[in-house]
């Protein structure tokens, strides 16, 4: 039978073993330098409602991640739309996602469209703030679309 000092000298022997180990691992979060010019630029104006005149909820990103065959789990609004974009690997692959993207973004205007018109006094919110930033987001797909031309984006 063992007795207490020989538990005590075990114990000790792996209290300096965990000593020598590195308790927490380090994670390595992607910064935006990791990231082309473009997912920052659309991370940056997706995320806030401000810019874009949208709210992209976790559950929209997840339908739009899901409609473009892609499997993103929930988690921060900022890392499910990294993940979405960071997806994308040649010109077809760009065009599906921002199509999707695009095709949310008229949904959200057709949306405004329909609210101002039910309720004239939120014009000025959904058609002259709200819808010129929408607009703007989509613009900005089409121009990142061009700008790729045809190169292989990782």
């Amino acid at each position: 039978m063992a007795n207490m000092e020989d538990f005590r000298a075990e114990f000790d022997d792996l209290v300096q073993q965990y000593k020598t180990c590195e308790m927490e691992q380090q994670r390595d979060e992607p910064t935006d330098e990791d990231f082309p010019d473009y997912i920052v630029e659309l991370k940056a104006k997706m995320l806030s409602p401000q810019k874009s005149g949208l709210y992209f909820s976790k559950k929209e990103i997840r339908e739009i991640s899901q409609k473009c065959g892609e499997s993103i789990s929930l988690k921060q609004r900022e890392r499910m739309i990294s993940d979405l974009l960071r997806s994308i690997f040649d010109l077809d692959e760009m065009k599906k996602v921002f199509d999707v993207i695009k095709g949310h973004i008229d949904l959200k205007i057709s949306y405004y469209e329909e609210l101002s018109s039910a309720f004239d006094t939120t014009s000025h919110i959904f058609l002259d703030l709200y819808k010129p930033k929408a607009l703007a987001l989509r613009k900005s797909l089409d121009r990142i679309l061009a700008e790729s031309g045809g190169q292989v984006l990782k």
